[in-house]
């Protein structure tokens, strides 16, 4: 690809992407989730740009993150606090199921969030700053996050 060459980041390949690579950081990024409310499906949506040299801008971010927080408000926070609220209750068939269901509302919103950014200039250098850019746009205090931590996350497409 020469530097004007731009391409439109897909659903299936950010599914993709995230199949291979949430596994590589998937207990720290539950615990920001947990602590900082990190969206999980942002940052493996920046990961994925990241890796295909696609920068997200501060105005994509912003607008992407109230998409995020919406989506959550609205549907996954109370479908996931249904779901272990009912864990005790509810067989494992069943259970599985709400899982099932919850990991559907997560693929729904990579598909949301993909489909809001425009074609994407490639081989563009700023797009390395997509992972901490999002890190902070989530109001992660990075001083708080260990060498190793950080490490991890910057390194998740290695």
């Amino acid at each position: 690809m020469d530097n004007n060459s731009h391409i439109q980041l897909t659903a299936s390949e950010l599914w993709q992407y995230s199949l291979v690579h949430y596994s590589k950081v998937d207990d720290l990024l539950l615990e920001l989730q947990e602590q900082y409310q990190l969206n999980i499906n942002l940052f493996l949506l920046c990961g994925y740009a990241q890796q295909q040299g696609c920068a997200i801008d501060e105005m994509q971010l912003a607008n992407l993150l109230a998409q995020c927080q919406q989506w959550q408000d609205q549907l996954i926070s109370p479908f996931r606090a249904l779901r272990r609220s009912l864990k005790a209750n509810i067989s494992q068939d069943d259970y599985q199921a709400m899982l099932t269901m919850e990991l559907a509302l997560e693929k729904q919103q990579q598909h949301q969030l993909v489909n809001s950014l425009p074609e994407l200039p490639t081989n563009n250098p700023e797009a390395q700053a997509n992972i901490l850019s999002c890190l902070i746009f989530s109001g992660i205090a990075l001083e708080q996050l260990t060498e190793q931590q950080m490490c991890r996350l910057m390194t998740i497409n290695d």
